[in-house]
């Protein structure tokens, strides 16, 4: 499968500009969150690539499924898309943008992957935690990876702090081969 990152960054870094300078940073990021939620879903995934539509049409088929909910320059942002041939990249589009936005106010991002998917008692705790450490206003996400066995591993910029089982039996595999 390609990498579509690079190919997003563009067109992320021109629609972060463009709300930077109509001072709608966390307007565009909503808009942008509910595009990239949609563009999962079988519908739209399936109108994107029918062959049946043309490009035109299938701009309007989007921009009438989010007319309430996007602005102006979301529904450019989806012309432009669709002149390119690359609506596909809506979900990466919002991913760098996300990360634009946190460097942007300063925020640390921190993800969490965790082997199920915690309690809300337990995952209140390792927000709280994570929040007094790097800061109240600190962009937290569960991710569910059920390769890890269990356990937790937090991802904070570019260090990662291994608490999974995965890692500590990794670990003594790599001990006992010295």
């Amino acid at each position: 499968m390609i990498e579509l990152t690079p190919l997003a960054r563009p067109y992320a870094k021109a629609i972060f500009a463009s709300a930077n300078d109509s001072k709608n940073l966390d307007g565009m990021a909503e808009e942008l969150k509910i595009m990239a939620a949609a563009s999962k879903t079988e519908g739209v995934i399936n109108t994107i690539e029918n062959p049946v539509f043309s490009r035109h049409e299938v701009v309007d088929i989007l921009v009438k499924l989010f007319e309430d909910n996007i602005s102006d320059s979301s529904k450019r942002l989806l012309e432009i898309l669709a002149e390119n041939k690359r609506l596909n990249l809506i979900e990466p589009i919002f991913s760098i943008y996300k990360d634009l936005l946190e460097k942007h106010k300063e925020q640390n991002s921190i993800k969490v992957f965790v082997a199920v998917e915690p309690g809300a008692e337990a995952k209140e705790s390792i927000e709280k935690k994570l929040k007094s450490t790097y800061g109240e206003d600190a962009n937290i996400y569960f991710s569910k990876d059920p390769k890890m066995m269990g356990g937790l591993s937090i991802k904070i910029g570019d260090e990662t702090l291994d608490l999974s089982i995965r890692g500590k039996v990794n670990k003594l595999v790599n001990q006992l081969n010295f």
